[in-house]
């Protein structure tokens, strides 16, 4: 199968390529596909003709979309159109990965697919928004939700507790935000998975992340244990989110039922702790 993957060089986007590496592969970094150009996107898909696009590209940075509201949405909404549309246009499935961050993280319990969007900050309403322009255009679309994706690569929140563990020796972090921490290799290893079962009957949306859920506190704990023995847990501090103040709101409830996107494509999934143990062994 010849699979179209923007955002080749990024967190997501690396995973999928190390994956998926029986097919035949078109790996699109920012450089060679630049999805703030809408025409250039039509151009690349045009010249390669894909039986399958993958969009792993996305403006990620929460506090700095406040600023940059008009790129935001021109790579969070624009271009996921865009490929939506020469994806039907082709009549080839399209996979778009979208956030935790559709929500207002104000519902007990965790977020399934349907349940009602309100994003706090303008990350969240581009992701939206994109959602919503892939489904006005149909087509075999599969929009797959994450949330705290982390790996090896580049600036995470798994990388920066390994380095400032080993730089500090105190440190606070968040504990009334909770979540599921998701690596990039559990979602290149699951899409590995579902790519054989796409059909026309089973498009729409899914979350994809791992069992279970914690705080960022938790999370930072568990990493910070694996990672550096050395360090006197005794000082890392769950503080309260007015105490760290950001440009952006963040929701306090993050956690996505994965249910749908195991039952639909017979998946079974570890839990995070299990998956943050694989991204160790993998540094």
């Amino acid at each position: 199968m010849k699979i179209l993957i923007t955002g080749s060089n990024g967190q997501v986007g690396s995973s999928l390529v190390n994956c998926l590496r029986e097919h035949d592969l078109i790996p699109l970094s920012r450089h060679d596909c630049d999805l703030s150009l809408l025409d250039q996107i039509k151009k690349t898909i045009d010249q390669n003709v894909p039986d399958l696009i993958i969009n792993s590209a996305a403006y990620t940075d929460v506090d700095k979309a406040e600023i940059e509201t008009k790129l935001a949405f021109n790579i969070n909404r624009d271009a996921p159109k865009v490929l939506a549309q020469k994806a039907n246009e082709y009549k080839i499935p399209f996979i778009h990965f979208s956030t935790d961050y559709v929500f207002d993280g104000n519902k007990v319990g965790s977020y399934f697919e349907g349940d009602t969007t309100n994003p706090l900050g303008t990350y969240g309403q581009s992701k939206l928004a994109g959602e919503e322009k892939i489904m006005e255009v149909g087509g075999q679309f599969f929009i797959f939700r994450t949330s705290w994706v982390y790996s090896n690569l580049g600036n995470n929140f798994y990388l920066t507790m390994k380095r400032l563990s080993q730089n500090c020796n105190e440190l606070k972090v968040v504990a009334d935000q909770v979540g599921v921490p998701t690596p990039n290799i559990f979602i290149a290893k699951q899409i590995k998975k579902i790519i054989p079962q796409l059909t026309e009957n089973n498009t729409g949306i899914y979350n994809l992340v791992p069992d279970g859920l914690c705080s960022w506190y938790e999370f930072a704990k568990e990493i910070i244990s694996l990672t550096n023995p050395n360090f006197n847990l005794e000082n890392l501090h769950s503080i309260q989110t007015h105490e760290f103040l950001t440009k952006a709101k963040r929701p306090q409830n993050s956690c996505l039922n994965n249910v749908k996107a195991k039952k639909t494509f017979m998946l079974k999934f570890n839990n995070w702790k299990s998956e943050l143990n694989k991204v160790i062994d993998e540094a």
